[in-house]
Parts: structure tokens; C-alpha cells; sequence
């Protein structure tokens, strides 16, 4: 495994189906037979300036978990992706609020 590299992990989380997708630095077969350790959760935005909905979720819930150990069949698929920052100025979505704010609408 790369130190370049981190896992996008896409996962049902319990009976229920609730679908779970997080990133991670390591991905590895547990000590516990039947299962696979997700460890070293990677958050984007620690700043909280930007909401992205799946990464509020995931990190509301393993914010604080060291790893967790998952049964093999409830893995969906694990991504490998290069560590790239994400730079939050330059999200499409922004730049439409700017020129919005840049140029406002008469009041009618």
C-alpha cells in the first residue's frame, strides 16, 4: 500500500442496508475471521466551512473510531485513489455563489 494512496470504501453498515462510504488509509483482512479492518479515517473538510453530505455523515459517525472490522459480504467495492487535497475555493458550486454575490440583482 501506497502513502500516496487512500481507500474509498463503499459499505452496507447493518441489517438494515444502510450503504456507508468512507475513506480510509488502510484497508486489511482483521485478526477476527470473516472480516476486513477499515483504519485511519480520512476526513476532507476539517474546517466545516463546506457540508458534504456523505462526508458529514461518515465523519459524525466514525470521527472518533480507530478502525472497525467489517464482514467480507458486506463490502460493496474498495476504491484505491491517489491523496490528492481538495481544494475547497475551487468547487463549481462556489464559484457560481461568487459571481452571485460579485454582480447582486436590483431590488425590484
Amino acid at each position: 500500500m501506497d502513502d500516496q494512496s487512500i481507500y474509498k470504501v463503499r459499505f452496507r453498515e447493518n441489517d438494515k442496508g444502510d450503504i456507508r462510504e468512507a475513506l480510509v488509509r488502510e484497508v486489511y483482512p482483521s485478526d477476527i475471521p470473516g472480516l476486513v479492518t477499515l483504519s485511519e479515517f480520512v476526513f476532507r473538510d476539517n474546517t466545516k466551512k463546506i457540508i458534504m453530505p456523505e462526508e458529514d455523515a461518515t465523519s459524525k459517525r466514525f470521527r472518533k473510531t480507530l478502525a472497525i472490522h467489517i464482514p467480507y459480504h458486506n463490502i460493496l467495492f474498495v476504491e484505491e485513489l491517489l491523496d490528492e487535497p481538495v481544494d475547497l475555493k475551487n468547487l463549481p458550486f462556489l464559484s457560481e455563489i461568487k459571481k452571485d454575490s460579485q454582480n447582486p440583482q436590483p431590488q425590484q
